[in-house]
């Protein structure tokens, strides 16, 4: 086996390892006759790569991963009923923030266009249709 093999298979032997559904399904929690068992999103990455120089000049590799885990919903079961509540989103980082206010903000832009562009064309056509003369003034 290759060192790329070696590496990839403990990566993904890894991954599997904490992708378990232990992972997703959290462990229960019972407190005052109610049972609560948290529900997680799991996200997981990993690369791995290799080199090697000319005839004996020598070899290289790698591999990394990263995992992110989140709780998006609990289910809480009680004596006579069981439910499931979805965790309160909060606002995330500065970027999705402002991803989230662009087109918005796209559309107040263009209305402010059209409402300009409007107005221009009332004026222009209150004065005649005389675009680019100036104001008449009138001297005593």
């Amino acid at each position: 086996m290759t060192e790329v093999e070696a590496l990839l298979k403990a990566t993904i032997g890894e991954m599997e390892r904490l992708l378990a559904t232990k992972t997703v399904i959290g462990e229960p929690i019972t407190a005052g006759g109610k049972t609560v068992i948290p529900l997680l999103s799991v996200g997981a990455g990993f690369g791995a790569g290799a080199g090697a120089g000319k005839e004996d000049e020598g070899t290289g590799g790698g591999a990394g991963g990263g995992f992110g885990i989140k709780p998006v919903a609990v289910i809480i079961i009680e004596e006579e009923s069981v439910r499931v509540e979805p965790v309160e989103k909060k606002p995330g980082s500065l970027i999705e923030q402002l991803a989230d206010k662009i087109p918005s903000l796209i559309k107040k832009e263009i209305d402010e266009r059209e409402e300009r562009k409007g107005k221009e064309k009332e004026a222009e056509e209150k004065s005649g249709g005389e675009k680019g003369k100036g104001k008449e003034i009138k001297v005593e």
